[in-house]
């Protein structure tokens, strides 16, 4: 009897304890002096810019009574589940003492079943009310996101058919067939009919499933063979933390592109020969550089650091002082000497396979054409409604995810593995703006955390006619071909050597 008083008495206490605390919290909803000053009409770093931003309210009183009802109802419910397991719990100590069941676990076990089976299927049927529009979009803006959206709704369907089913089985069963020792239970082996049957339709369902998400996706990957007609090709270009967009220039077609020919001045790579001899000259000198650090390791660089050490030890910047120590304990250990050999053998690998690409006459010739001259790079996608588009990815670095949620589109991009998706927007920006409302954008995002900056990581996607689409072209500018220069105005001198007007006309007419 002494364990079950002191259990008793231990769960009283924790009782008292949790009634206090729930006072304290529930008297301690103030909202008399709340401010609003704060609620600025911002947009969050994080989240879907394409809608805009609604600002969080302060609290109304009605808000947080019901704050409050809401928090006692939570901590009348957990009490209740205290109550009830320490209550079963004291009653099989009493079993033991009396040597007689008091409650009968099986009984309790019983009804818990069939109660959570009500809950359970009351709470999914709320859910499905209330926030079923939030996943059975039917919003799609592109064609094959029709068919997208239609074979999440069958599986839903089927999927909660078979969830309804299986759920209730199992716990009216268990209600049923509760343990009874007046019955004797059926064993039951084998029934091959029922295993036919339940093998056989599940099979039947999934195939079909199956079946018509790979043909979607055949149309969507492989579109040139179910499309015909005129494919609009656009390359997507992926870097930390950002695209970057290159249609084709007037004579239609995409120069070759190479992530060994990347630099500073020619982000993507493409293949243009005085872009390319600037690069090699480039590496040259940075090898050179690399080596002339090297010879310096333990002398001029070394004496330089230590005396950056000492001045930002005269200045006591404890900050400065331990990043540069760092750099002096590269150097002494050899780390900073394994990093510079590094970069130089890098630098000479990607100078031999420029040098083969170069050297090989027919490669040569299919690599470095006219076509890359007109190429053009953007940072925006402009597209036309109802045109086929085809988007070519490539990355620069690590993988990334190009995802178009209102396109119902997405796919991998992989360092050295082209990929690609082709579908046909069906609403233009405008019209979506109708819909969703004025703030509203396209935005194509990268789905797959690639680093520190990767929520920033996204481009705008406009849909219009394509007549829009061929007059914002025209207004971009190609990256290696230079605009004309206007010709120089002459400076009008003082009276004694101002230019006669016949001069004047002359220098206009040229």
């Amino acid at each position: 009897m002494n364990t079950i008083f002191k259990k008793t008495l231990k769960f009283a206490l924790a009782l008292v304890v949790i009634f206090t605390a729930a006072t304290l919290l529930t008297d301690s909803v103030d909202i008399s002096d709340v401010s609003t000053v704060h609620l600025k009409a911002e947009k969050p770093w994080v989240g879907a810019d394409e809608y805009a931003y609604d600002p969080g309210q302060a609290d109304t009183p009605e808000k947080a009574l019901a704050s409050k009802i809401n928090w006692t109802i939570l901590i009348f419910v957990i009490l209740m589940i205290l109550v009830l397991a320490n209550a079963l719990d004291i009653s099989k100590y009493t079993a033991k003492i009396t040597g007689r069941e008091t409650v009968n676990q099986n009984n309790v076990n019983k009804w818990v079943f069939l109660l959570f089976l009500i809950l359970g299927f009351a709470g999914v049927i709320w859910e499905y009310i209330n926030h079923g529009k939030l996943i059975l979009l039917n919003d799609s803006s592109s064609e094959h996101g029709v068919a997208y959206d239609s074979m999440f709704s069958i599986t839903l369907i089927l999927t909660s058919i078979v969830f309804f089913i299986t759920q209730f089985l199992l716990f009216i069963f268990s209600f049923l067939y509760s343990y009874d020792k007046n019955r004797k239970a059926l064993y039951y082996a084998h029934n091959n009919r029922l295993e036919i049957i339940w093998t056989f339709i599940p099979a039947v369902v999934l195939t079909i499933l199956v079946l018509r998400g790979h043909q979607t996706w055949k149309s969507v990957v492989y579109a040139e063979e179910y499309h015909k007609g005129k494919i609009n090709t656009i390359e997507v270009f992926a870097y930390q933390f950002g695209w970057k967009a290159r249609y084709a220039g007037q004579d239609g077609m995409l120069g070759v592109a190479d992530y060994k020919f990347i630099s500073g001045t020619n982000e993507l790579g493409l293949a243009v020969k005085s872009e390319v001899d600037a690069l090699l000259i480039e590496l040259k000198e940075q090898i050179a550089d690399d080596q002339k650090t090297i010879k310096n390791l333990n002398t001029t660089v070394l004496d330089g650091l230590m005396a950056d050490y000492a001045a930002a030890d005269g200045v006591k910047d404890y900050k400065s002082m331990e990043s540069i120590q760092k750099e002096i304990d590269a150097v002494k250990n050899g780390d900073r000497l394994d990093e510079l050999e590094e970069s130089i053998e890098r630098k000479q690998k990607q100078i031999e396979r420029i040098l083969a690409i170069q050297n090989d006459k027919k490669l040569f010739v299919s690599t470095f054409t006219p076509a890359s001259m007109d190429d053009i790079i953007a940072q925006e996608i402009h597209i036309a409604k109802d045109s086929l588009v085809t988007f070519n990815f490539r990355s620069k670095d690590i993988i990334h995810s190009a995802w178009l949620p209102h396109f119902r589109a997405q796919m991998n991009v992989v360092p050295g593995m082209p990929t690609k998706f082709t579908f046909r927007p069906t609403k233009t920006t405008a019209e979506a703006k109708k819909e969703f409302g004025p703030e509203f954008e396209y935005y194509l995002y990268c789905n797959k955390i690639c680093g520190v900056s990767h929520f920033n990581m996204k481009i705008k996607v406009v849909v219009e006619s394509q007549a829009e689409v061929d007059a914002w072209l025209k207004t971009q500018q190609t990256p290696f071909t230079k605009k004309p220069e206007a010709a120089p105005i002459p400076a009008i001198m003082s009276d004694s050597t101002q230019m006669t007007n016949d001069t004047l006309k002359r220098v206009a007419l040229r």
